[in-house]
Protein backbone atom coordinates (compact mmCIF):
# COMPACT_ATOMS: atom_id res chain seq x y z
CA UNK A 1 0.00 0.00 0.00
CA UNK A 2 1.49 3.34 -1.03
CA UNK A 3 2.06 6.25 1.32
CA UNK A 4 -0.94 8.23 0.07
CA UNK A 5 -3.36 5.37 0.73
CA UNK A 6 -1.84 4.76 4.15
CA UNK A 7 -2.26 8.45 5.00
CA UNK A 8 -5.91 8.37 3.91
CA UNK A 9 -6.48 5.23 5.99
CA UNK A 10 -4.92 6.88 9.04
CA UNK A 11 -7.03 10.04 8.80
CA UNK A 12 -10.22 7.98 8.30
CA UNK A 13 -9.61 5.88 11.43
CA UNK A 14 -8.64 9.02 13.36
CA UNK A 15 -11.88 10.62 12.18
CA UNK A 16 -13.88 7.57 13.27
CA UNK A 17 -12.24 7.53 16.71
CA UNK A 18 -13.04 11.20 17.25
CA UNK A 19 -16.58 10.78 15.90
CA UNK A 20 -17.39 7.82 18.16
CA UNK A 21 -15.91 9.58 21.17
CA UNK A 22 -18.44 12.37 20.57
CA UNK A 23 -21.30 9.95 20.04
CA UNK A 24 -20.50 8.33 23.39
CA UNK A 25 -20.06 11.72 25.04
CA UNK A 26 -23.28 13.30 23.78
CA UNK A 27 -25.65 10.31 23.89
CA UNK A 28 -26.77 11.47 27.33
CA UNK A 29 -28.04 14.90 26.27
CA UNK A 30 -30.97 14.05 23.93
CA UNK A 31 -32.44 11.50 26.37
CA UNK A 32 -31.77 13.58 29.46
CA UNK A 33 -35.45 14.59 29.97
CA UNK A 34 -36.50 10.91 29.85
CA UNK A 35 -33.69 9.63 32.06
CA UNK A 36 -34.15 12.46 34.59
CA UNK A 37 -37.73 11.35 35.17
CA UNK A 38 -36.87 7.64 35.23
CA UNK A 39 -33.95 8.02 37.66
CA UNK A 40 -35.42 10.91 39.69
CA UNK A 41 -32.61 13.38 38.94
CA UNK A 42 -32.51 17.14 39.46
CA UNK A 43 -31.23 19.36 36.63
CA UNK A 44 -27.94 19.79 38.48
CA UNK A 45 -27.55 16.01 38.82
CA UNK A 46 -28.45 15.51 35.17
CA UNK A 47 -25.84 18.08 34.14
CA UNK A 48 -23.30 16.34 36.36
CA UNK A 49 -23.55 13.20 34.18
CA UNK A 50 -21.90 15.23 31.42
CA UNK A 51 -19.45 16.67 33.92
CA UNK A 52 -18.61 13.12 35.08
CA UNK A 53 -17.68 12.16 31.52
CA UNK A 54 -15.44 15.21 31.26
CA UNK A 55 -13.73 14.37 34.55
CA UNK A 56 -12.51 11.11 33.03
CA UNK A 57 -11.86 12.83 29.71
CA UNK A 58 -9.67 15.52 31.25
CA UNK A 59 -7.73 13.09 33.45
CA UNK A 60 -6.37 11.17 30.44
CA UNK A 61 -5.61 14.18 28.19
CA UNK A 62 -1.98 14.77 29.19
CA UNK A 63 -1.12 11.10 29.88
CA UNK A 64 -2.64 10.25 26.49
CA UNK A 65 -0.45 12.81 24.76
CA UNK A 66 2.67 11.57 26.53
CA UNK A 67 1.89 7.95 25.67
CA UNK A 68 1.26 8.94 22.06
CA UNK A 69 4.62 10.71 21.64
CA UNK A 70 6.52 7.95 23.44
CA UNK A 71 4.87 4.75 22.22
CA UNK A 72 2.82 5.61 19.15
CA UNK A 73 -0.71 6.61 18.36
CA UNK A 74 -1.85 3.19 17.08
CA UNK A 75 -1.85 1.59 20.53
CA UNK A 76 -3.49 4.62 22.11
CA UNK A 77 -6.32 4.81 19.56
CA UNK A 78 -7.09 1.07 19.65
CA UNK A 79 -7.12 1.03 23.45
CA UNK A 80 -9.41 4.06 23.51
CA UNK A 81 -11.89 2.39 21.16
CA UNK A 82 -12.18 -0.58 23.55
CA UNK A 83 -12.57 1.32 26.82
CA UNK A 84 -15.07 3.94 25.68
CA UNK A 85 -17.17 1.31 23.87
CA UNK A 86 -17.48 -1.04 26.84
CA UNK A 87 -18.33 1.57 29.47
CA UNK A 88 -20.77 3.43 27.24
CA UNK A 89 -22.67 0.20 26.56
CA UNK A 90 -22.81 -0.49 30.30
CA UNK A 91 -24.76 2.76 30.78
CA UNK A 92 -27.77 0.75 29.59
CA UNK A 93 -27.72 -1.04 32.95
CA UNK A 94 -27.79 2.13 35.12
CA UNK A 95 -30.31 2.12 37.96
CA UNK A 96 -28.88 4.78 40.28
CA UNK A 97 -27.25 8.21 40.16
CA UNK A 98 -23.99 6.92 41.67
CA UNK A 99 -23.66 4.07 39.17
CA UNK A 100 -24.29 6.43 36.27
CA UNK A 101 -21.64 8.84 37.47
CA UNK A 102 -19.06 6.04 37.82
CA UNK A 103 -19.71 4.67 34.32
CA UNK A 104 -19.59 8.11 32.75
CA UNK A 105 -16.21 8.80 34.35
CA UNK A 106 -14.87 5.47 33.05
CA UNK A 107 -16.18 6.13 29.52
CA UNK A 108 -14.51 9.55 29.67
CA UNK A 109 -11.20 7.95 30.65
CA UNK A 110 -11.36 5.87 27.47
CA UNK A 111 -12.17 8.85 25.29
CA UNK A 112 -9.64 11.29 26.74
CA UNK A 113 -6.56 10.15 24.83
CA UNK A 114 -8.26 10.05 21.42
CA UNK A 115 -7.77 13.68 20.42
CA UNK A 116 -4.02 14.02 21.03
CA UNK A 117 -3.33 10.65 19.40
CA UNK A 118 -5.33 11.59 16.30
CA UNK A 119 -3.76 15.05 15.97
CA UNK A 120 -0.31 13.45 16.26
CA UNK A 121 -1.25 11.02 13.49
CA UNK A 122 -2.25 13.91 11.21
CA UNK A 123 1.00 15.80 11.88
CA UNK A 124 2.90 12.54 11.24
CA UNK A 125 1.36 11.83 7.84
CA UNK A 126 0.62 15.31 6.48
CA UNK A 127 3.26 17.99 5.79
CA UNK A 128 2.72 21.70 6.39
CA UNK A 129 0.92 22.02 3.05
CA UNK A 130 -2.38 20.19 3.29
CA UNK A 131 -2.26 19.86 7.06
CA UNK A 132 -5.02 22.39 7.72
CA UNK A 133 -7.20 20.68 5.12
CA UNK A 134 -6.68 17.30 6.80
CA UNK A 135 -7.36 18.90 10.17
CA UNK A 136 -10.55 20.47 8.84
CA UNK A 137 -11.78 17.07 7.65
CA UNK A 138 -10.80 15.41 10.92
CA UNK A 139 -12.59 18.05 12.98
CA UNK A 140 -15.86 17.42 11.14
CA UNK A 141 -16.17 14.36 13.39
CA UNK A 142 -17.21 16.40 16.42
CA UNK A 143 -19.91 18.25 14.46
CA UNK A 144 -21.16 15.11 12.76
CA UNK A 145 -21.25 13.52 16.19
CA UNK A 146 -23.81 16.12 17.27
CA UNK A 147 -26.00 15.40 14.22
CA UNK A 148 -25.67 11.61 14.48
CA UNK A 149 -26.55 11.62 18.18
CA UNK A 150 -29.54 13.90 17.73
CA UNK A 151 -30.89 11.83 14.85
CA UNK A 152 -30.58 8.28 16.18
CA UNK A 153 -30.66 8.62 19.99
CA UNK A 154 -34.14 10.18 20.38
CA UNK A 155 -35.57 7.75 17.81
CA UNK A 156 -34.07 4.68 19.51
CA UNK A 157 -35.05 6.02 22.94
CA UNK A 158 -38.69 6.50 21.98
CA UNK A 159 -38.89 3.10 20.28
CA UNK A 160 -36.93 0.95 22.75
CA UNK A 161 -36.14 3.10 25.80
CA UNK A 162 -33.23 5.40 26.58
CA UNK A 163 -31.10 2.44 27.76
CA UNK A 164 -31.07 1.00 24.23
CA UNK A 165 -29.51 4.22 22.94
CA UNK A 166 -26.40 3.55 25.03
CA UNK A 167 -26.11 -0.01 23.71
CA UNK A 168 -25.98 1.31 20.15
CA UNK A 169 -23.57 4.11 21.07
CA UNK A 170 -21.25 1.62 22.80
CA UNK A 171 -21.23 -0.78 19.84
CA UNK A 172 -19.82 1.82 17.42
CA UNK A 173 -16.32 2.11 19.03
CA UNK A 174 -16.04 -1.69 19.05
CA UNK A 175 -16.59 -1.64 15.28
CA UNK A 176 -13.93 1.08 15.08
CA UNK A 177 -11.53 -1.12 17.07
CA UNK A 178 -11.85 -3.95 14.53
CA UNK A 179 -11.37 -1.66 11.53
CA UNK A 180 -8.51 0.23 13.18
CA UNK A 181 -6.64 -2.99 13.94
CA UNK A 182 -6.32 -3.67 10.20
CA UNK A 183 -6.13 -0.14 8.76
CA UNK A 184 -4.36 2.16 11.24
CA UNK A 185 -0.61 2.27 10.56
CA UNK A 186 2.26 4.39 11.82
CA UNK A 187 4.79 6.01 9.51
CA UNK A 188 7.77 3.91 8.48
CA UNK A 189 10.72 3.16 8.52
CA UNK A 190 10.54 4.31 12.12
CA UNK A 191 8.47 6.79 14.07
CA UNK A 192 10.06 9.69 15.86
CA UNK A 193 8.76 8.53 19.19
CA UNK A 194 10.54 5.15 18.99
CA UNK A 195 13.89 6.72 18.18
CA UNK A 196 13.38 8.92 21.20
CA UNK A 197 12.80 5.90 23.44
CA UNK A 198 16.32 4.68 22.78
CA UNK A 199 18.35 7.86 22.37
CA UNK A 200 16.66 10.99 23.59
CA UNK A 201 14.56 10.16 26.66
CA UNK A 202 16.13 12.79 28.91
CA UNK A 203 15.85 15.48 26.24
CA UNK A 204 12.23 14.51 25.62
CA UNK A 205 11.25 15.01 29.27
CA UNK A 206 13.16 18.27 29.44
CA UNK A 207 11.28 19.54 26.38
CA UNK A 208 7.98 18.39 27.88
CA UNK A 209 8.72 20.45 31.00
CA UNK A 210 9.43 23.41 28.72
CA UNK A 211 5.86 23.32 27.41
CA UNK A 212 4.66 24.72 30.72
CA UNK A 213 6.82 27.82 30.11
CA UNK A 214 5.50 28.43 26.59
CA UNK A 215 3.52 31.66 27.02
CA UNK A 216 1.70 31.42 23.68
CA UNK A 217 0.70 27.82 24.38
CA UNK A 218 -0.73 28.74 27.78
CA UNK A 219 -2.70 31.75 26.47
CA UNK A 220 -4.17 29.71 23.63
CA UNK A 221 -5.04 27.02 26.14
CA UNK A 222 -7.06 29.45 28.26
CA UNK A 223 -8.69 30.92 25.14
CA UNK A 224 -9.80 27.42 24.15
CA UNK A 225 -11.14 26.85 27.67
CA UNK A 226 -13.49 29.82 27.26
CA UNK A 227 -14.58 28.73 23.77
CA UNK A 228 -15.23 25.12 24.83
CA UNK A 229 -17.24 26.41 27.80
CA UNK A 230 -19.81 27.71 25.32
CA UNK A 231 -19.58 25.03 22.62
CA UNK A 232 -20.32 22.06 24.86
CA UNK A 233 -22.48 23.96 27.30
CA UNK A 234 -24.96 24.70 24.52
CA UNK A 235 -24.69 21.13 23.19
CA UNK A 236 -25.67 19.90 26.66
CA UNK A 237 -28.60 22.23 27.38
CA UNK A 238 -30.08 23.26 23.99
CA UNK A 239 -32.32 20.18 23.76
CA UNK A 240 -33.70 20.75 27.26
CA UNK A 241 -34.28 24.44 26.48
CA UNK A 242 -36.43 23.55 23.50
CA UNK A 243 -38.24 20.70 25.26
CA UNK A 244 -38.85 22.25 28.70
CA UNK A 245 -39.06 25.98 27.97
CA UNK A 246 -40.53 26.03 24.46
CA UNK A 247 -42.51 22.75 24.70
CA UNK A 248 -41.02 21.40 21.47
CA UNK A 249 -41.09 17.61 21.08
CA UNK A 250 -37.92 15.66 21.85
CA UNK A 251 -37.65 14.45 18.25
CA UNK A 252 -38.07 17.93 16.69
CA UNK A 253 -35.53 19.39 19.13
CA UNK A 254 -33.18 16.63 18.00
CA UNK A 255 -33.75 17.55 14.35
CA UNK A 256 -32.97 21.22 15.06
CA UNK A 257 -29.76 20.20 16.80
CA UNK A 258 -28.86 17.89 13.92
CA UNK A 259 -29.06 20.97 11.64
CA UNK A 260 -26.79 22.72 14.14
CA UNK A 261 -24.31 19.86 13.76
CA UNK A 262 -24.65 19.70 9.98
CA UNK A 263 -23.69 23.34 9.41
CA UNK A 264 -20.75 22.90 11.77
CA UNK A 265 -19.77 19.83 9.75
CA UNK A 266 -19.72 21.80 6.49
CA UNK A 267 -17.85 24.83 7.80
CA UNK A 268 -14.85 22.93 9.18
CA UNK A 269 -13.31 21.59 5.95
CA UNK A 270 -14.03 24.94 4.29
CA UNK A 271 -12.16 26.91 6.96
CA UNK A 272 -9.34 24.33 6.80
CA UNK A 273 -8.94 24.74 3.04
CA UNK A 274 -9.08 28.53 3.32
CA UNK A 275 -6.42 28.49 6.03
CA UNK A 276 -4.13 26.53 3.66
CA UNK A 277 -4.85 28.63 0.57
CA UNK A 278 -5.26 32.17 1.85
CA UNK A 279 -2.56 34.22 3.55
CA UNK A 280 -4.64 35.08 6.58
CA UNK A 281 -3.15 35.72 10.01
CA UNK A 282 -4.48 32.96 12.21
CA UNK A 283 -4.72 35.19 15.25
CA UNK A 284 -6.92 37.60 13.32
CA UNK A 285 -9.05 34.78 11.94
CA UNK A 286 -9.52 33.27 15.38
CA UNK A 287 -10.49 36.61 16.89
CA UNK A 288 -13.19 37.18 14.27
CA UNK A 289 -14.82 33.76 14.53
CA UNK A 290 -14.72 33.78 18.34
CA UNK A 291 -16.08 37.29 18.87
CA UNK A 292 -19.25 36.57 16.85
CA UNK A 293 -19.95 33.32 18.74
CA UNK A 294 -21.29 35.05 21.88
CA UNK A 295 -23.98 37.23 20.21
CA UNK A 296 -25.13 34.33 18.02
CA UNK A 297 -25.48 32.14 21.11
CA UNK A 298 -27.65 34.78 22.81
CA UNK A 299 -29.78 35.04 19.67
CA UNK A 300 -30.45 31.29 19.77
CA UNK A 301 -31.25 31.42 23.50
CA UNK A 302 -33.88 34.14 23.01
CA UNK A 303 -35.52 32.64 19.91
CA UNK A 304 -38.96 31.16 20.58
CA UNK A 305 -40.24 30.57 17.04
CA UNK A 306 -39.74 26.97 15.89
CA UNK A 307 -39.07 28.00 12.28
CA UNK A 308 -36.50 30.60 13.39
CA UNK A 309 -34.82 28.03 15.65
CA UNK A 310 -33.83 26.09 12.53
CA UNK A 311 -32.13 29.23 11.17
CA UNK A 312 -30.59 30.26 14.50
CA UNK A 313 -29.46 26.68 15.15
CA UNK A 314 -27.78 26.47 11.74
CA UNK A 315 -25.86 29.72 12.26
CA UNK A 316 -25.00 28.76 15.84
CA UNK A 317 -23.53 25.49 14.55
CA UNK A 318 -21.10 27.46 12.40
CA UNK A 319 -20.20 29.90 15.19
CA UNK A 320 -19.74 27.15 17.79
CA UNK A 321 -17.32 25.02 15.78
CA UNK A 322 -15.60 26.99 13.03
CA UNK A 323 -12.75 28.09 15.30
CA UNK A 324 -11.66 24.55 16.19
CA UNK A 325 -9.65 23.45 13.07
CA UNK A 326 -7.76 26.75 13.07
CA UNK A 327 -7.05 26.62 16.79
CA UNK A 328 -5.89 22.99 16.70
CA UNK A 329 -3.44 23.62 13.86
CA UNK A 330 -2.34 26.79 15.69
CA UNK A 331 -1.45 24.70 18.76
CA UNK A 332 0.59 22.18 16.78
CA UNK A 333 2.63 24.97 15.22
CA UNK A 334 3.53 26.50 18.58
CA UNK A 335 5.80 23.55 19.44
CA UNK A 336 8.34 21.20 17.91
CA UNK A 337 6.53 18.56 15.86
CA UNK A 338 7.83 15.66 17.96
CA UNK A 339 5.92 17.15 20.93
CA UNK A 340 2.63 17.70 19.12
CA UNK A 341 0.86 14.86 20.93
CA UNK A 342 2.00 16.01 24.36
CA UNK A 343 1.24 19.69 23.66
CA UNK A 344 -2.18 18.79 22.30
CA UNK A 345 -2.96 16.64 25.33
CA UNK A 346 -1.75 19.36 27.71
CA UNK A 347 -3.70 22.18 26.06
CA UNK A 348 -6.78 20.03 25.56
CA UNK A 349 -6.73 19.34 29.30
CA UNK A 350 -7.18 23.07 29.84
CA UNK A 351 -9.77 23.29 27.07
CA UNK A 352 -11.86 20.44 28.38
CA UNK A 353 -12.05 21.92 31.86
CA UNK A 354 -14.45 24.36 30.21
CA UNK A 355 -16.47 21.41 28.91
CA UNK A 356 -16.33 19.80 32.34
CA UNK A 357 -17.47 22.82 34.37
CA UNK A 358 -19.97 24.32 31.94
CA UNK A 359 -22.80 21.70 32.03
CA UNK A 360 -23.03 21.61 35.82
CA UNK A 361 -22.56 25.39 36.15
CA UNK A 362 -25.43 26.06 33.74
CA UNK A 363 -27.52 23.45 35.56
CA UNK A 364 -26.92 25.34 38.81
CA UNK A 365 -27.92 28.64 37.13
CA UNK A 366 -31.14 27.01 35.93
CA UNK A 367 -31.92 25.55 39.36
CA UNK A 368 -31.32 28.97 40.94
CA UNK A 369 -33.15 31.18 38.41
CA UNK A 370 -35.37 28.89 36.35
CA UNK A 371 -34.41 31.06 33.36
CA UNK A 372 -32.76 29.79 30.19
CA UNK A 373 -31.90 33.39 29.28
CA UNK A 374 -29.45 33.55 32.18
CA UNK A 375 -28.16 30.11 31.23
CA UNK A 376 -27.30 31.24 27.68
CA UNK A 377 -25.91 34.53 28.98
CA UNK A 378 -23.57 32.52 31.23
CA UNK A 379 -22.41 30.56 28.19
CA UNK A 380 -21.99 33.61 25.92
CA UNK A 381 -19.38 35.19 28.20
CA UNK A 382 -16.95 32.40 27.25
CA UNK A 383 -16.25 33.05 23.55
CA UNK A 384 -16.02 36.81 24.08
CA UNK A 385 -13.23 36.25 26.62
CA UNK A 386 -11.66 33.70 24.26
CA UNK A 387 -11.47 36.29 21.47
CA UNK A 388 -9.81 38.85 23.73
CA UNK A 389 -7.27 36.33 25.03
CA UNK A 390 -6.18 35.21 21.56
CA UNK A 391 -5.09 38.79 20.81
CA UNK A 392 -2.35 38.35 23.43
CA UNK A 393 -0.62 35.54 21.48
CA UNK A 394 2.54 36.61 19.65
CA UNK A 395 1.74 36.02 15.97
CA UNK A 396 5.31 35.51 14.75
CA UNK A 397 6.03 32.81 17.32
CA UNK A 398 2.84 30.99 16.39
CA UNK A 399 3.29 31.31 12.63
CA UNK A 400 6.45 29.24 12.33
CA UNK A 401 6.48 25.48 12.05
CA UNK A 402 9.77 24.18 13.38
CA UNK A 403 10.32 20.51 12.56
CA UNK A 404 12.86 18.76 14.72
CA UNK A 405 16.11 17.32 13.34
CA UNK A 406 14.80 13.82 14.13
CA UNK A 407 11.82 14.38 11.82
CA UNK A 408 14.08 15.35 8.95
CA UNK A 409 16.08 12.14 9.40
CA UNK A 410 13.03 9.93 8.92
CA UNK A 411 11.65 12.05 6.07
CA UNK A 412 8.54 13.13 7.95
Amino acid sequence: MNSKKLAIGVVIIAWMAFLFSFVDRLSWTPIMPLAMKDLGLTKTQAGSFMTAFYIGYVITQLPGGLLTDRFGYRKVVLGSFFVMGVFTALMSTVHSYEMGIALRVLAGLGSGAVFSACVRAIFDWFPGKGRSTAMGFFMTASSLGVSVVNLFVPTVAEASGWQASFLVAGLLPIIGLVLGFFILKEKTPSTVQRSQNAENASRFWKDVAGLFKNRNLMITGFSGFCAMWATWGVATWANSYMKDDLKISLVEAGVIMSVYGLTALLCKPIIGILADVLKVRRKTLLFIVLIIFGPVLLWFGTTTSVSMLYVAGAILGIAAFIYSPVMNTFIGELVDQRLVGTATGFVNTIWQLGSLISPIAVGAVLDATGSYFYAFLTLAIGPILAALLILLVHEKAAAKVSPSPELNKVGA
